[in-house]
């Protein structure tokens, strides 16, 4: 008999719109919530992917040797950009003038920038010890408007140190 009762108190229609006024105060906050999840997940993505263009743009640009093109890799603008844009797998609208490349020697004194559209930057003189510095800078615009989240840039830096230049020939 409990059972019976039950499921005839289930059956009025003032349990059905009960469920659906709840639904329809909880929703806006799940989705919100889910929203903002997502949000912040891309900003994290972007910073993410900002600081490893850097780190491997530097990395490419501190390398000794020569690059698949044949031009040395520590003054190849086109080449330590282009190594910064492809480690990001075209996931965040990142371009040449987004990068800057400047070296710093021994003492601590600017060297020059690599400011070459493409190929080497024939007015840097580089030499083992110096330091070679890629900053990429990125801009995180936010998707879903309902989320309470600025547009910001995301800048990252990386350095390191360029420990021999050889001319390594190809075979």
């Amino acid at each position: 008999m409990n059972i019976n009762n039950f499921s005839q108190k289930r059956k009025r229609s003032g349990y059905r719109a009960q469920a659906m006024v709840e639904f329809a105060i909880a929703l806006p906050v799940l989705l919100l919530l889910l929203f903002g999840i997502m949000e912040v997940g891309r900003l994290m993505l972007i910073y993410t992917m900002v600081v490893n263009a850097s780190r491997d743009a530097v990395r490419y640009a501190s390398a000794v040797g020569r690059g698949d093109d044949g031009l040395f890799k520590y003054n190849n603008c086109a080449g330590i950009k282009q190594a910064a844009i492809d480690s990001t797998y075209n996931l965040i609208a990142l371009s040449p003038s987004n990068i800057s490349i400047s070296y710093v020697d021994e003492d601590g004194n600017n060297a020059g920038t690599c400011d070459a559209g493409s190929g080497e930057d024939a007015d840097i003189i580089v030499d083992s010890e110096y330091r070679v510095t890629v900053e990429v800078t990125a801009t995180y615009t936010r998707i879903v408007t309902l989320i309470p989240i600025p547009t910001r840039p995301i800048s990252s830096t990386s350095t390191r140190t360029i420990l021999g230049i050889f001319d390594l020939p190809n075979p």
